[in-house]
């Protein structure tokens, strides 16, 4: 079992999360511990021998205080609810969805921003990475800012700065573009507004074979364990939520219901008029 650095080991005590070791022989992504309430997975295995300390999902709505956990933002406000799920674990890709659901029938809710960011450690020597950014034209859901930073800075850096305004500074330091560094990663995807009974997901992928689910990915390659590499990539989309069909029949019902009572009251109406 390698060993944990200080400052993770600090981590995984403050954020009560277990480290354990996860080696795979063939290519496999999948969480070797449990996920918490808020969507974070303390350590998903991946490739010949890497596994990925922490993922961690944060969640940015105007007029809810600062980006935090997704699970505490939507406590803010009870019209908003939060769930994901896990899909492909196991397997050469696997995928995570977060879903924000506005569940008011008239409230609307303004500039939604939603950020992973990972922290892989394929080497179990040293923990260098090195850090490869593909970033081509932005298509519908793909992410539209990433961050990759060094992995002493992120704590008080990049979250600090997402806390405050909810966005990622876009950057990549000099570390990641040398011979490597413990490297952490973080992808960011926006919705302008989440209007009554609509659903922000973000469809997150992990992949040790390459696989992507958009144009725009993060590759970050362990610097001496072969076939250890991790893509994260991920899609994103504002759609409205079915209305449960079982709501549907019990709205027609009622419809029928009343319908069949004002037309008994027409017809009693019509036999008194008949009969004066």
């Amino acid at each position: 079992m390698k060993a944990m650095k200080p400052k993770a080991l600090a981590r995984a005590v403050s954020l009560g999360l277990c480290m354990c070791a996860a080696v795979s022989a063939q290519a496999a992504v999948g969480p070797a511990g449990a996920i918490n309430a808020g969507g974070a997975l303390d350590n998903i295995g991946y490739g010949a021998g890497g596994n990925v300390f922490e993922l961690k999902p944060m969640l940015f709505v105007q007029g809810l205080g600062n980006a935090n956990d997704p699970s505490s933002v939507v406590t803010l406000n009870p019209l908003l609810q939060y769930s994901f799920s896990v899909a492909g674990a196991g397997s050469s890709l696997m995928t995570i969805d977060y879903r924000i659901t506005n569940s008011s029938a008239v409230q609307s809710f303004n500039d939604l921003r939603f950020m992973l960011f990972t922290n892989p450690d394929g080497d179990s020597v040293n923990f260098l990475d090195t850090v490869k950014e593909t970033w081509g034209a932005a298509n519908t859901g793909d992410p539209v800012r990433r961050e990759a930073r060094e992995f002493t800075n992120p704590a008080a850096t990049l979250l600090a700065s997402y806390q405050v305004n909810g966005n990622l500074t876009e950057g990549t330091d000099a570390c990641l573009l040398g011979a490597g560094c413990d490297a952490t990663v973080g992808l960011q995807w926006n919705a302008a507004t989440l209007g009554p009974h609509e659903s922000f997901l973000v469809r997150i992928g992990l992949s040790d074979d390459g696989q992507h689910l958009s144009s725009r990915f993060i590759d970050v390659t362990a610097v001496d364990a072969a076939n250890t590499t991790l893509t994260l990539s991920g899609v994103s989309s504002v759609s409205a939520v079915p209305v449960p069909l079982s709501g549907v029949l019990l709205g027609s019902g009622f419809a029928g219901v009343l319908a069949s009572a004002r037309r008994r009251r027409r017809v009693a109406a019509s036999q008194c008029q008949a009969e004066t």
